[in-house]
């Protein structure tokens, strides 16, 4: 059983009627499902695309039962603390156009979350949200494929908002906006304001592509700098130093040899200068 630091917490329930009477956007949010508790979100969100859910659609939950991350890592999501909830994109549109797509959205939700807190907010690639040298939230983006084009993009976001306690082992890794910030994040606010961004930014995403946010990623790069490792799915692996980004997201290393890599995806894990 997990041993949680601060607990002081009472739930309170998503306004719902507010998020729907004060959001701006053109499509996204407009067609909201809302769950006090689910299993995942992005679970939920791939039946309605099934369905023929317009793009724009939300599903928001209060608490996640198998919220998920890269490479199936659970996301903890308690109830009422945070904001979890999954957004449909119908891009149409190639693979190859949509590289660096989720570091897009990850400028999009850093910069509603500095508007909330006041304090800067980083991002580590490829999609991890971070303040203070802590993991504040994470996007994954899954996608679907039809007669060779991505059909469907499913974007999960799990932010951690008000959280006051964090299990043992997360503690030192993890953290929230209002442990960060001392403030206590209005979140029907906050959500409003990123689906204005989102929606802004995918706009501008599909007909600019990544390298206009490029400007953007770079003094919030997390990265930068320091020596990793990154991991492929198949085992392989590729050490170095960061050095940044290329014109598709893509991340660039300089390893003990001299010699620069490329990265467009894998598992990131910090180590020491070798």
């Amino acid at each position: 059983m997990s041993i949680f630091l601060r607990y002081h917490y009472i739930m309170q329930l998503l306004l719902i009627d507010y998020i729907k009477e004060n959001l701006k956007t053109a499509g996204f949010g407009q067609n909201l499902y809302y769950f006090e508790k689910l299993g995942s979100t992005s679970d939920q969100l791939k039946e309605l695309a099934e369905s023929n859910a317009p793009e724009g659609t939300i599903v928001i939950a209060e608490e996640q039962k198998t919220g998920r991350g890269r490479s199936g890592n659970l996301w903890y999501s308690p109830p009422g603390a945070g904001l979890y909830f999954s957004l449909l994109l119908r891009p149409c549109a190639s693979s190859i156009k949509l590289q660096g797509l989720t570091l897009a959205l990850g400028c999009s939700a850093a910069r509603t979350l500095e508007g909330a807190a006041g304090m800067p907010v980083e991002i580590k690639w490829p999609n991890d949200i971070y303040c203070k040298g802590r993991k504040l939230g994470g996007i994954l983006t899954e996608s679907k494929l039809r007669a060779s084009l991505v059909d469907t993009v499913v974007v999960g976001m799990g932010l951690n908002l008000n959280n006051q306690m964090l299990p043992l082992e997360l503690c030192e890794t993890a953290t929230s906006l209002e442990l960060e910030s001392g403030k206590h994040i209005f979140r029907e606010g906050l959500l409003t304001d990123l689906l204005t961004n989102l929606e802004r930014d995918y706009l501008r995403f599909k007909e600019h592509g990544f390298s206009t946010f490029a400007e953007e990623l770079r003094p919030r790069f997390f990265l930068n700098q320091k020596w990793v490792m990154v991991s492929s799915d198949d085992g392989q692996y590729q050490k170095g130093v960061v050095t940044g980004f290329d014109a598709q997201g893509a991340l660039l290393l300089l390893d003990g040899e001299g010699r620069n890599r490329c990265c467009s995806s894998g598992t990131v894990a910090e180590i020491g200068q070798e």
